[in-house]
């Protein structure tokens, strides 16, 4: 059986991956979207010997209609690189100044959340429907850490990402 594959995306503010949702592409009975309330770490302190963790909800909301979609729909998410070209350390900006800080797929801040490449993960999820619902939402949790001890100028640090649904 055919299914479309399609992509959206979610141009977000790291430091906030809130933003507006950019859809193309063929218009499907099924179709799914992506929110999120924002990564913020609040004030950073150089001074400090920890690291400073952060975390944000991403909401994944797939609608269908009855009897003519199937009753799940697989998809996966993904993060770019953002405004630094690479997973080893995205790195937030305030005018020249720069702040590295990294977004992750668990809790233990081990594994980066990325695109699949260069070492790093994806999310992967599904959206299951019960008879005669047409719309599930399905929460994920993206989780930031901004590594300890760096050498910062103050200011208000941030970066671009952009969040991909495949589905």
């Amino acid at each position: 059986m055919y299914q479309p594959r399609r992509q959206i995306q979610l141009i977000a503010a790291c430091i906030g991956l809130a933003g507006s949702i950019v859809s193309g592409g063929v218009h499907a009975a099924m179709d799914c979207s992506v929110s999120t309330s924002g990564v913020g770490f609040g004030d950073y302190d150089p001074l400090v010997a920890t690291p400073d963790d952060s975390s944000a909800n991403v909401a994944v909301t797939c609608t269908r209609v009855v009897f003519v979609d199937p009753f799940s729909i697989s998809y996966t998410l993904s993060l770019n690189r953002g405004s630094s070209g690479t997973f080893a350390a995205r790195r937030m900006t305030a005018g020249t100044a720069g702040l590295s800080y990294n977004l992750f797929r668990d809790a233990a801040r081990a594994q980066v959340w990325g695109d699949g490449t260069n070492s790093t993960g994806t999310v992967a999820g599904t959206a299951s429907f019960v008879f005669f619902q047409t719309s599930q939402t399905v929460n994920h949790t993206v989780y930031g850490r901004v590594p300890a001890q760096q050498n910062a100028a103050s200011g208000a640090y941030t970066d671009t990402i952009i969040m991909t649904i495949t589905f």
